[in-house]
């Protein structure tokens, strides 16, 4: 017989917690990219959050756990995944511009409050990098397919770099939050330079001369 427990819908305690939760985070990501993740603490979360101290240690821990918590529900919704990468060179440059566009435009101050944090919190690092091993096997998957069509000099490693420089948050924040250019320029701009940086021309095929 199926564990009809499996599928029971959730008490109203349960339902109340996660709303509580949500709030949570939501306030804690508003007061961290307000005030910064080494000046914000517990304390200002909960303010924020309209709920006791306590409430918040009992449902998220501490301020890492805070930070992991949103940064995972950020990356499950916008992140890019390895699985996803086409294998056309042109088509996989396109594919990386629109991914980096929709994780920084959803995202940036997560982006940002991780830089900040690791400075600020040197132990933020162990929850950093395996984002940062995600993103990096990306990257390299991306580079595989543009392989065949590297321009000459350019090796593998190099378009790796290339594509990670260009997509940091902070190269996002400039462009499009300090200078005001939207998310589709951004995104156009980046397929143009990572296509005019990365792939040679397409041979142009010889004609026909058959009569």
């Amino acid at each position: 017989m199926a564990d009809e427990t499996a599928s029971a819908p959730p008490t109203y305690r349960q339902r109340q917690a996660a709303e509580t939760r949500a709030r949570i985070s939501q306030a804690a990501r508003q007061v961290f990219a307000d005030r910064g993740y080494g000046a914000a603490n517990i304390t200002d979360v909960a303010q924020a959050a309209g709920v006791a101290v306590p409430t918040v240690y009992k449902l998220h821990g501490n301020k890492r756990a805070l930070l992991a918590a949103i940064a995972d529900a950020w990356g499950q919704e916008f992140g890019a995944r390895p699985g996803d990468v086409p294998r056309d060179p042109a088509a996989a440059i396109s594919w990386w511009s629109g991914a980096a566009r929709r994780l920084w435009e959803a995202g940036l101050d997560i982006g940002l409050i991780y830089a900040g944090a690791v400075t600020a919190e040197p132990d933020a690092r162990a929850d950093l990098e395996p984002r940062l091993a995600m993103r990096e096997q990306v990257i390299r998957l991306v580079a595989d397919a543009v392989r065949p069509r590297l321009k000459d000099g350019l090796t593998h490693h190099d378009a790796m770099a290339i594509m990670s420089a260009l997509t940091i948050p902070e190269v996002y924040r400039d462009l499009v939050r300090d200078r005001g250019w939207t998310p589709d320029r951004y995104q156009q701009w980046l397929e143009r330079t990572l296509t005019g940086q990365l792939l040679a021309s397409p041979r142009r095929a010889k004609p026909n001369l058959t009569l």
